[in-house]
């Protein structure tokens, strides 16, 4: 009897529970992936890219490879982000969700106007968002770059403005920068950001017609909210060698012989060393460490020579990216970061607005080790005349 009262008591108050009313189902609801900005005529112009979540299942699991690289864009504008945004939902037909968006890009206009810090601060204290969000400049139209499906058969959710990392490890040329990245670089010496800058190309062509991709080769150097100049690729050519993420990426050498070829560097360690000298000059040391595998053999060249020459090559772009960085104020080598985290009293002796004064002979010295590991396929013969190759021992 009293098993049977417990058992109705129980029942009773299922009964009245209301389950999960305020939650949001899925499929209810809108994703927004990338988040555009442009500024004209003294108003916000705000770009949402929305995607089918769809096309991220695998068609085996019932996703539709057809909504793979679906995406919608609408925009609006307002005089501020805030009011520009509100003014999209209201042509929404569902909620728009916002915790999956992985990008932003600004239009130069946004950022002359100071757009960065307010859209970095605006993404931290939003509850849904996450610190994952790439952030990205372009000259051309933003709608268009939003638009650019990737490769066929591959989801908009693993472009390369939604998961830029896949092509960096491969290529580590222009590294990507992340919300969090974005607020300790604006707060810390020598407050300089190094935005990617986006081009539209048509390098890439499909089976009907030619076929729209990006490229990334110059970066923007934002310096108190704003851009302060925008680097050309023969100047990241340098800066690429002080990127603390870096994976691989190809040299080339012999340039100026008809000989000229490139091999790939990787597993690159560097360290940059402050010298204070007796009149309170500071100077900095490089000392760098690399890996190199040959991809283009030359005939009677022998390793030696092949590694004098990537150390020379390297050391030629350093040189050419800091002189052409200091010249414009700009520390592209974070050198007023490392005085500032390894001799902060020096440091503190000389910045200005947290920067230190970088002169032509700042750079006093670049120590460059180089070590060829393997020739590609060739691992296991030698391929230099009299030589064993190094591939070899490490198998």
């Amino acid at each position: 009897m009293k098993t049977m009262k417990n058992t109705l008591i129980l029942l009773l108050c299922v009964s009245i529970l209301s389950g999960c009313w305020d939650s949001n189902e899925p499929e209810r609801l809108v994703y927004a992936n990338g988040l555009g900005i442009d500024y004209k005529d003294g108003k916000v112009i705000v770009y949402l890219q929305i995607i089918n979540v769809k096309g991220l299942a695998k068609s085996e699991s019932g996703g539709d490879p057809s909504t793979l690289s679906q995406a919608d864009v609408g925009h609006a504008s307002g005089n501020t982000l805030d009011e520009a945004i509100f003014n999209l939902y209201n042509t929404s037909d569902r909620r728009i969700y916002w915790g999956h968006i992985s990008f932003v890009i600004f239009s130069e206009e946004a950022l002359k106007a100071g757009g960065l810090r307010y859209t970095a601060d605006f993404l931290d204290r939003y509850r849904e968002t996450r610190y994952r969000i790439f952030f990205f400049m372009t000259k051309d139209p933003i709608k268009d770059a939003m638009l650019i499906s990737p490769i066929e058969n591959i989801s908009v959710a693993f472009s390369k403005l939604s998961d830029p990392d896949g092509n960096y490890n491969q290529s580590s040329f222009i590294p990507p920068i992340n919300l969090r990245e974005i607020i300790i670089e604006l707060d810390e010496p020598a407050h300089q950001v190094a935005i990617p800058l986006l081009k539209i190309t048509e390098q890439w062509t499909g089976q009907k017609k030619k076929k729209q991709d990006l490229l990334m080769e110059r970066v923007a150097i934002i310096s108190e909210n704003k851009i302060k100049t925008i680097l050309p690729k023969k100047v990241m050519n340098g800066g690429r060698w002080f990127n603390k993420d870096f994976v691989r990426d190809s040299v080339s050498i012999f340039p100026e012989t008809k000989n000229d070829a490139f091999v790939v560097i990787y597993d690159k360690k560097f360290k940059i060393i402050p010298v204070v000298e007796k009149n309170g000059t500071v100077r900095f040391d490089v000392k760098m460490k690399l890996k190199a595998s040959v991809e283009m053999m030359i005939k009677d060249i022998t390793r030696k020579q092949y590694e004098k020459e990537i150390k020379r090559s390297i050391k030629k772009e350093i040189n050419k990216s800091y002189q052409y960085t200091q010249k414009r104020d700009i520390d592209l080598l974070r050198l007023s970061e490392t005085l500032y985290r390894m001799d902060n009293k020096s440091w503190k002796k000389i910045e200005i607005k947290g920067r230190i004064p970088l002169e032509e002979d700042t750079l006093r010295s670049i120590q460059i080790d180089v070590e060829i590991q393997d020739t590609g396929k060739q691992r296991l013969t030698p391929i230099f005349d009299g030589q064993k190759d190094k591939g070899i021992e490490n198998q």
